[in-house]
């Protein structure tokens, strides 16, 4: 038994060793490139509603692409092939039973054309969605938690998986209303408390997108994705990763501004907006504080 522990650890250990010399930084023109994919990102907030479908559909994809590209730069290759396949699955069967029966988010269902077309009555390309969500949510916990450059262990895989899970519930409190009541692109054919979504809605996010973030979370526990955390990337690399939340942020709020809304939909922009402001930004402002003080020690040591 003793033999086959120290066996596994050498391999471990060669493994990580051979990962890392393969390795190198995130190049100076990759780096651009992802400033101008996040730049997009944050400018897509404020393209109006008669943008035509090509162009919003384009924007869309922007950061999707930023998203995988980091992930790519920040854990490895197949780290993010495989999480993106996590997210995708997990999220699609959970939006697929929760269509059929009711029972994940409540009852609801989304109507042909808004989202594109759809399988098993779940438009495909919300999965995208996820992804990027996913992805920002994570960098936000692994900033808080200190962890955007190390392994997590023990209970701490929960815990940090269910902070990430909690900031993409968050996203989803944030802008519901106005994906589904106002902009129909989802029906809650019974209505419900939160200006027509139910509560139910909102524990079935926080409990699927645990499930796939605590996958994510033991992918990059192995060894050849922590080669990859472990990398020095230049400074700005991993704010990146954090601002990428403040993307959903920005789109929020600024609907009241370049929609043109009135009567009920204008009363839950402004609310929605006031849930961003006060409930989403402080975690994402958290996780900008956590990621300087996390600079300034290791600049002391």
């Amino acid at each position: 038994m003793h033999v086959a522990v120290e066996v596994t650890r050498e391999v471990q250990y060669v493994e990580t060793m051979t990962s890392t010399r393969t390795i190198t930084p995130i190049r100076r023109g990759e780096l651009i490139t992802l400033w101008v994919l996040l730049a997009v990102s944050f400018g897509a907030a404020f393209a109006p509603a008669n943008t035509p479908g090509a162009l919003s559909l384009l924007l869309g994809w922007v950061p999707v692409v930023f998203a995988f590209w980091h992930f790519i730069r920040w854990a490895g290759a197949r780290t993010a092939i495989l999480s993106f396949v996590a997210v995708v699955v997990v999220s699609f069967a959970g939006e697929a039973l929760g269509v059929a029966t009711g029972l994940v988010f409540g009852t609801y269902y989304y109507p042909d054309g808004p989202l594109g077309p759809l399988v098993l009555g779940v438009p495909p390309l919300i999965q995208l969605q996820y992804f990027t969500m996913a992805y920002a949510a994570l960098m936000i916990a692994r900033a808080v938690s200190g962890s955007l450059t190390s392994a997590v262990r023990g209970w701490g895989v929960v815990w940090v998986s269910a902070m990430a899970a909690f900031a993409q519930t968050l996203l989803d409190l944030s802008s519901d209303p106005w994906h589904s009541t106002v902009l129909g692109q989802w029906v809650w054919p019974d209505g419900g408390a939160y200006f027509g979504v139910p509560f139910h809605n909102f524990v079935g996010w926080f409990v699927e997108t645990l499930v796939f973030l605590l996958i994510i979370q033991w992918l990059l526990s192995r060894p050849a994705a922590l080669a990859h955390l472990e990398i020095r990337q230049p400074r700005s690399f991993a704010l990146q990763g954090i601002l990428l939340y403040g993307t959903f942020i920005v789109t929020m709020c600024a609907v009241p501004f370049v929609q043109s809304v009135s009567g009920e939909a204008k009363t839950i922009a402004d609310a929605l907006v006031t849930v961003t402001v006060f409930a989403v930004t402080p975690l994402w402002v958290a996780a900008l504080l956590a990621l300087r003080a996390s600079r300034r020690g290791a600049h002391r040591d």
